[in-house]
C-alpha cells in the first residue's frame, strides 16, 4: 500500500537519515521506534507527503506521492504529534466538513460515536484552542478514524491521551488493520493496548527491522 525506496532527508548539511526502504502492507500494524531526535516525526511526514525527502521515492497504491499532478491522497492520513487546527471551526464543524469531503453521512455518525468512546463528545462544541493537548489529539483521532483511511500514520499517539483513550485507540487500530488497512505509529516504551506485526527502528541515521 505504501512503499519508500532509498529515502534520505537532511536539514542543511545535517543528515537525519538515509537509505530508508520500507513497505507497509494492508492488514499490518507496525511500530516505529527510536530515540528523541532520530527522525521519526520527519520520516512520518515524508511518508505522508508533508515533507519532500532529499532523495528517494514514496509510492501510495503504486503511484509516486510527489508527482506534480498527484492529488488523490485521501486514503493516506497522518496524525502528527501536535495536530494543527484552524480556530474558526468547532469540532462538530470539522466533523461535518470531513463528512462532506468524503461524501458519506456515516463518516459523521461514526465520528460522533468515536467521540463518545473517547469521552470527548462535549468537547466537539468548542473551538480547538480551548482544548488541552490530549483533547486536541483525541479530536484529530476522531476525525481521521471516522474516514477509515487505507494507510494511517500516527506520531506518538499514546503520549498525550488518557488510559481509557489508550484502550479505545488500540481497539480501533486493531479493527482498522483487520479490515485491510496499514498502520504505522511511532511509540516509546511498552504499548499494552496494541500488538504490532513487527517493529522498525531508526538508529544512527538508518532504519532497521526488528521482530516483535
Amino acid at each position: 500500500m505504501l512503499e519508500a525506496k532509498n529515502l534520505a532527508f537532511s536539514y542543511g548539511r545535517k543528515v537525519v537519515w538515509s537509505g530508508v526502504d520500507l513497505s507497509l502492507a494492508g492488514g499490518k500494524i507496525v511500530f516505529l521506534r527510536g530515540v528523541n531526535g532520530s527522525g521519526k516525526s520527519t520520516l512520518l511526514r515524508c511518508l505522508a507527503g508533508r515533507l519532500r525527502p532529499r532523495e528517494g521515492e514514496v509510492r501510495f497504491l503504486g503511484k509516486p506521492i510527489f508527482a506534480p499532478a498527484r492529488r488523490d491522497l485521501a486514503g493516506l492520513s497522518l496524525v502528527p504529534d501536535v495536530p494543527a487546527f484552524y480556530d474558526d471551526l468547532t469540532g462538530n464543524e470539522y466533523l461535518q466538513h470531513v463528512s462532506r469531503f468524503n461524501g458519506h453521512k456515516e463518516v459523521e455518525e461514526r465520528g460522533l460515536a468515536l467521540a463518545g468512546e473517547f469521552h470527548m463528545a462535549d468537547a466537539l462544541d468548542v473551538l480547538p484552542s480551548a482544548l488541552s493537548w490530549g483533547m486536541r489529539y483525541k479530536l484529530a483521532l476522531v476525525l481521521v478514524l471516522a474516514t477509515h483511511p487505507q494507510v494511517l500514520l500516527l506520531d506518538e499517539p499514546f503520549a498525550p491521551i488518557d488510559a481509557n483513550a489508550d484502550l479505545v485507540l488500540g481497539r480501533e487500530l486493531g479493527l482498522l488493520a483487520a479490515d485491510g488497512s496499514a498502520v504505522l505509529l511511532s511509540v516509546h516504551g511498552d504499548v499494552a493496548a496494541l500488538e504490532a506485526a513487527y517493529t522498525l527502528r531508526l538508529d544512527g541515521g538508518f532504519l532497521y527491522g526488528e521482530a516483535c
